[in-house]
């Protein structure tokens, strides 16, 4: 079998910054390192060619210091490698980037692509899903297991879902990307180091790959950057010792039960506004959203676009229509849509939509933008969504920007796309040259409208293909009883557990007070990984983005990455011992002691609360 890994060298987050004038990283002075899920996928291929045989290439696009990166990965074990660095590949985005690395994949022509999900300098995770589209391969993304399939040329992969974790059959040649969990990472000695220097190592430039030039780096980049903001979350609330934690424990208590704790009172309704009468004009420039079921529910994420999609229309004088895919039993849904803002309701209704599948959903969506062709078109930036929508983008050949934490228009009617770049330091805008403008966009962070459920939207059919069979076949779907990822999205208080409480046996003192407040229990990055709690549950921008009303940390200590996402709720409460801990700044109310005390003291004080309330 022929592996061929696709690598990145990206800065230490840390120290990575931008150029207020040229908008790129600067890489002066910045230490720069093998993107760390890259690292796990050529382990991860290693360990394959150890039980399949073959060989492993790594690739990467990236300027003459790249070459480093290339030099480690043969010293951990690849046996080739390709440098694609010409100054015709500055600039790319991601499209570009995604069109550039097809071209030589198509040379090397391997059996199997694998990617990291996405690399901790952009965190978009669109590569994987363009490369399978250019190359016309099956996908799955976010894999956190791999092994031989049961029928020729296939694997099986076990892929990460925000309910468990789903099981797939995939035809090779494909394109997998692979997350932290599918192994452990490993760095070469500095033996292995020296005999990577006797292994092939070969520079690959753009009149390799193509004639035509304007196909690479800026030219055939279809986004651009138009300078960042501020990312980091400040409220300076107050913050009492905690020294005396049943005194602490009890001030914050009573903060919590002013601001409406155990009052029966339902989050505060963040409705940008009243849903605008059902729009009857033309369908020029219309946004668009992609509705996304979970539990047989609409997922609430679906309902924010709706809102921010009403504010665009109200701005362009347009529709707001909603793209629904699934079984037959999917139409119960147009309502809800409806009173939420869509005018329209596009539906494919089929017995083959029962289950979210990259290239049969790639097809109606895509088939229907080209249909319609409307102006903007927003996905839930969750795992399916990730999955999907790079597919669709690079198969309509548009920009699209992933992640994003808010949408706006500019003074001349263009969308402006608002995206977390660098663990949450900045926030960067993004505009794109084609159409329709594409982005997925985070949970949690815009506000559904109020619903009037007196609109009737209307439904425009849309057929299923008939010619597209699906090369990567789901096997089962596990729910794990434990994971509460899709409970986080509307939970009215969230408890989350950081490195400060010590090891992961400290957890059931946590899950008690949560216990007390009927709240499910969350995770910072670090301690997800330590592996203290699923990934599915982590906080933060490489996580979960949260708005619950209240949201309690117990030894999180606030790096911009986790505070990126919790920056929709509405209370914050920090528990940290560490005065000058990041959280204090974004905290409304925080108590600097020891948790394993002051934590008892606030179940205790929450609970005789909580009767009193309810007496």
């Amino acid at each position: 079998m022929h592996i061929v890994v696709c690598i990145k060298q990206t800065p230490v987050v840390a120290e990575a910054r931008l150029d207020p004038e040229t908008k790129t990283i600067v890489r002066e002075g910045v230490t720069l390192t093998l993107n760390s899920f890259d690292r796990r996928a050529l382990v991860e291929a290693l360990r394959l060619r150890g039980e399949l045989g073959g060989t492993v290439t790594v690739i990467t696009m990236g300027p003459p210091q790249a070459r480093d990166a290339l030099i480690e990965c043969l010293g951990i074990g690849a046996d080739r490698a390709i440098h694609l660095t010409d100054r015709a590949f500055a600039g790319a985005d991601t499209l570009a980037t995604s069109r550039t690395l097809a071209m030589a994949l198509r040379k090397l022509q391997p059996d199997l692509v694998l990617c990291g999900k996405f690399s901790v300098d952009a965190e978009t995770g669109q590569v994987p899903p363009e490369i399978a589209e250019f190359l016309d391969l099956p996908q799955v993304t976010a894999i956190r297991k791999i092994r031989p399939g049961d029928e020729p040329n296939t694997l099986w992969v076990e892929r990460e879902t925000d309910e468990g974790c789903e099981h797939w059959q995939v035809s090779l040649p494909a394109v997998l990307s692979v997350t932290e969990w599918i192994i452990l990472p490993r760095r070469a000695s500095p033996e292995d180091m020296a005999a990577a220097a006797g292994k092939p190592l070969e520079e690959w430039h753009a009149g390799d790959l193509e004639s035509d030039p304007s196909v690479f780096g800026v030219a055939g980049s279809p986004t651009t950057v138009a300078g960042f903001r501020a990312g980091q979350l400040e409220r300076e609330g107050v913050v009492v010792s905690g020294e005396d934690p049943e005194a602490a424990a009890q001030q914050a208590v009573q903060y919590m039960l002013r601001e409406g704790l155990f009052q029966g009172q339902a989050k505060l309704a963040r409705a940008s506004g009243r849903r605008r009468p059902a729009f009857t004009g033309n369908r020029d420039r219309a946004v668009w959203v992609v509705a996304e079921i979970a539990n047989g529910r609409l997922r609430p994420v679906t309902l924010e676009l709706l809102g921010k999609a009403q504010e665009l229309a109200a701005q362009l004088r347009t529709e707001v229509a909603a793209l629904l895919l699934g079984a037959p039993d999917v139409v119960v849904h147009v309502g809800e849509l409806g009173a939420h803002g869509a005018d329209t309701v596009y539906l494919a209704d089929d017995d083959r939509l029962a289950h979210y599948e990259t290239e049969r959903y790639a097809a109606i969506v895509s088939g229907a933008i080209r249909r319609f062709q409307p102006f903007a078109v927003l996905i839930p930036s969750t795992p399916d969504g990730r999955d999907l929508a790079p597919r669709v983008a690079a198969r309509l050949q548009v920009g699209l920007t992933g992640d994003c934490v808010g949408i706006e228009l500019d003074d001349d009617g263009r969308l402006v796309q608002l995206k977390p770049a660098f663990g949450g330091n900045i926030v960067v805008p993004i505009y794109s040259s084609t159409t329709p403008q594409m982005a997925t966009v985070r949970a949690g962070m815009l506000d559904p409208v109020e619903p009037d459920w007196t609109v009737s939207p209307q439904i425009v059919p849309l057929s299923v293909p008939r010619d597209v069979e699906p090369r990567a076949r789901l096997l089962e779907a596990v729910a794990d009883p434990e994971m509460h990822a899709l409970d986080l999205e509307e939970a009215e208080v969230i408890v989350s557990v950081g490195m400060g409480v010590g090891g992961s046996e400290n957890i059931p003192v946590v899950r008690e007070l949560a216990g007390v407040l009927d709240a499910p229990i969350s995770s910072s990055l670090r301690a997800v990984g330590a592996r203290w709690l699923p990934y599915q549950l982590q906080i933060g921008l490489t996580g979960k983005a949260v708005a619950p009303r209240f949201y309690i940390a117990v030894g999180v200590s606030g790096a911009a990455n986790h505070l990126m996402g919790v920056k929709r709720a509405e209370h914050i409460i920090a528990i940290n011992n560490n005065p000058e801990a990041p959280i204090f700044k974004a905290c409304n109310f925080g108590i600097v002691g020891d948790w394993a005390q002051v934590v008892p003291a606030l179940t205790r004080a929450l609970q005789a609360a909580k009767e009193r309330a309810s007496a």
